[in-house]
């Protein structure tokens, strides 16, 4: 029987909340003992993982690895061992690249660096906050290695009349 995403996200979410569990457990050399059992089968499974990537990356099956980068959940995993098809920039430029034909306005990536993605908005007018949280999910669904998403909004000015324009001034 085959997991729906939610599903998945469920058991991602009961998984991190039993390791968390051991590791605050009244017996610390047992809940010791059971997260090292843990990494040591997290890392049998990231080779045979590894190795199946990349078996399929020199048989050229491309359609494969964009099967495996498009499933949330093989997605997640192989990023846990770094083994993800698709460079975390280019995930990033997707991802922005929905959000600007969304919205119509420029966005663009800067920079990843320091579990960071630098990413310049460029709203007209006054911008929208909405616009900038479409733009923090969308880079961290598409990149959740990251920690942050970090907005470098700038903004064209609108001509707008000043407020002071708007009432009658008195006369001196």
């Amino acid at each position: 029987m085959s997991w729906d995403s939610e599903q998945a996200r469920q058991e991602i979410a009961r998984a991190e909340t039993l390791l968390s569990d051991l590791g605050a457990g009244s017996e610390p050399v047992a809940g010791a003992h059971a997260i090292e059992a843990v990494r040591a089968v997290v890392g049998l499974y990231g080779e045979c993982l590894g190795r199946m990537v990349r078996s399929v990356e020199q048989a050229g099956h491309t359609g494969l690895a964009a099967e495996f980068a498009g499933d949330e959940l093989v997605s997640h995993l192989l990023l846990v061992h770094d083994l993800h098809p698709v460079a975390l920039e280019d995930r990033i430029t997707g991802a922005i690249a929905e959000v600007s034909r969304t919205f119509d306005e420029p966005i663009r990536l800067l920079d990843v660096r320091d579990g960071a993605a630098r990413v310049r908005v460029e709203a007209r007018g006054c911008g929208s906050p909405r616009m900038h949280t479409s733009v923090r999910a969308a880079v961290l669904e598409a990149a959740p290695e990251l920690d942050r998403v970090e907005i470098d909004a700038t903004a064209e000015p609108d001509a707008v009349i000043p407020v002071d324009d708007l009432f009658p001034r008195a006369r001196s």
